[in-house]
């Protein structure tokens, strides 16, 4: 064996030895010091790990696997939040569920309640990590925008891409007191839809529920009609750039004359990224700033009155809003 192979292959095991052991002391300390001392530890080191060893494809190949595999997943799992999101019972990652399990929402109570008490420990720490805190964060504005835009152009239409269950029209208060003339939802999940079009809101006939997929938006294969406000809170984090940027082309099109559009991805550096993709299997398409901003790039200058960036508190989500000229 060559070298350099030799070395690589001695660097690769004495990785996955590392992390074997680290996980080991986890389990140990889980039983002795509780849910979150051990979790805390073992995100801070798969961070490390993800850091170390992402680039040369070592981490998803060989040490996701092993750390799935370690007994200490079995710990983890019992933790309501990371259960629910490895299971995927919906079929694909960070579902509506799950979003109203980390609202804290009354419908995402049930699965609280099953949880062992190891579990329940667990849940109480990673409920309030900063990506959990940053989404609830974002489910606010998402309200307060809708509520802002109902008094600044009144009789305003809304579109809601990617709604999931809608929660912030639950507190927005342009929805509750019908200040708005329609907010139409759109996704691709039935179970989603369904549950919209059963809310208070939507049987008062104030909010639409429409199964409209990314492609049907990049092919302009609807019938939505032009918007005041056009926002997608949760859906930038799982495409790919070139369709980041042609979806932004699309929404921004959708928009009356004055119009606002609102996207959002979480950033690059999230402490809790690691631990989501290796015990949650919620790997999201993590940004910088400038690819955040540069959304918009498809969008011709003369159509683009101005283009706003910012970040929540934390720093864990960007958001970038376009308005129309």
């Amino acid at each position: 064996m060559a070298k350099d192979g030799l070395v690589a292959e001695t660097g690769e095991l004495a990785a996955i030895q590392g992390l074997r052991d680290t996980l080991d002391a986890c389990a140990v300390l889980a039983r002795t010091r509780g849910a979150p001392e051990a979790i805390h530890k073992v995100t801070e080191a798969l961070a490390v790990l993800e850091a170390e060893h992402g680039p040369s494809g070592l981490w998803r190949s060989r040490l996701v696997p092993e750390a799935r595999a370690h007994p200490f997943s079995a710990l983890m799992h019992q933790c309501p939040l990371t259960a629910h999101s490895f299971r995927r019972p919906r079929g694909y990652p960070g579902d509506a569920d799950l979003l109203d399990i980390i609202y804290r929402h009354p419908d995402g109570r049930s699965f609280e309640d099953h949880a062992t008490a190891f579990g329940a420990d667990a849940f109480a720490f990673t409920i309030d990590v900063a990506a959990c805190e940053a989404v609830r964060a974002r489910k606010t504005l998402l309200a307060e925008r809708i509520d802002a835009v109902a008094v600044q152009r009144p009789g305003a239409e809304v579109l809601s891409v990617a709604c999931g269950h809608l929660r912030e029209a639950e507190t927005s208060r342009a929805v509750q007191n019908r200040q708005i003339a329609r907010l139409v939802a759109t996704d691709q999940d039935a179970d989603s839809l369904a549950l919209v079009a059963n809310s208070p809101a939507a049987r008062a006939g104030l909010v639409e529920a429409r199964r409209v997929t990314v492609r049907n938006f990049l092919g302009k294969r609807h019938d939505l009609g032009p918007f005041d406000f056009v926002y997608a809170a949760g859906l930038y984090d799982y495409l790919e750039e070139r369709a980041a940027k042609r979806l932004t082309q699309a929404l921004f099109g959708l928009l009356k004359d004055g119009g606002r559009l609102l996207v959002a991805n979480f950033l690059t550096g999230i402490w809790e990224a690691a631990y989501m993709e290796v015990y949650m299997d919620w790997p999201l398409i993590y940004r910088s700033r400038e690819e955040i901003i540069g959304f918009a790039d498809l969008i011709p200058a003369g159509q683009l009155a101005r283009r706003d960036y910012f970040e929540d508190a934390s720093q864990t989500i960007g958001f970038l809003e376009l308005f129309k000229a």
